[in-house]
């Protein structure tokens, strides 16, 4: 199976991790939808990245349904997200906390990167960055047993520590050293899991950032759930 999309797109990260998490190989195509724009779009009629193409052909998008299909295909036991019962509710609740967030930093991000700077709406960044905060302060709230939904590494975690790792490259100031300390630890444990390794979005292409002009253009950012 092919990945479509560069891992500084948290929602293809986290997608990638899960993968490696679970030991099943792709091959990786680290497409931006500005650059590659028409390429994506044969993919996902909207042009956002994640992709997931199947040996068979058939493309997979949004990375909440990816991941979904890689859950039912290595089985109820090793899923990341449990099938049913009370566990499946606390990783869903840990996990949609997480991508609110996640959004909230996009969307942050969007208002300064995306307007001259004229036309940044400053109280919409302060509003997006609050409930950023917001979220941020529940999940650090949560005592690990010794995971955040459980004895075992879950999308929970995948998620939360890839929106948290995203907000610390584009947005440094929300997470000011020793804020979130069981974040932080759980971070610092994640980090040191091949998978997380070998996702960091340190590769050149994960360094650029749209330019204005692109996006005025034919362009569109890359980065999924940006609504």
């Amino acid at each position: 199976m092919t990945l479509v999309g560069r891992y500084r797109s948290p929602f293809t990260r986290r997608v990638a991790i899960s993968l490696g998490v679970l030991g099943i190989g792709y091959e990786h195509v680290p497409y931006t939808a500005w650059s590659q724009l028409e390429a994506v779009r044969a993919l996902n009629p909207v042009g956002r990245v994640p992709a997931l193409v199947l040996d068979s052909g058939e493309a997979l998008f949004d990375s909440t349904a990816i991941l979904d299909y890689i859950d039912q295909l290595v089985g109820p036991a090793r899923a990341l997200v449990p099938a049913s019962g009370p566990e499946r509710r606390r990783v869903l609740r840990v996990t949609a906390c997480a991508l609110g967030v996640l959004e909230k930093v996009v969307a942050a991000l969007y208002e300064c990167t995306m307007h001259p700077p004229a036309k940044v709406h400053a109280p919409w960044v302060a509003h997006n960055e609050n409930q950023a905060r917001s979220g941020l302060r529940w999940l650090d709230s949560i005592a690990p047993s010794p995971w955040l939904a459980g004895d075992t590494m879950t999308q929970a975690d995948i998620t939360t520590v890839v929106t948290y790792d995203f907000a610390r490259i584009v947005n440094a100031p929300l997470i000011p050293d020793g804020r979130y300390p069981t974040l932080d630890a759980l971070a610092s444990t994640c980090r040191e899991h091949p998978a997380f390794v070998a996702t960091r979005p340190t590769a050149e292409v994960d360094q650029a950032n749209p330019s204005l002009a692109e996006i005025s253009g034919e362009s569109e950012p890359d980065v999924e759930g940006a609504r």
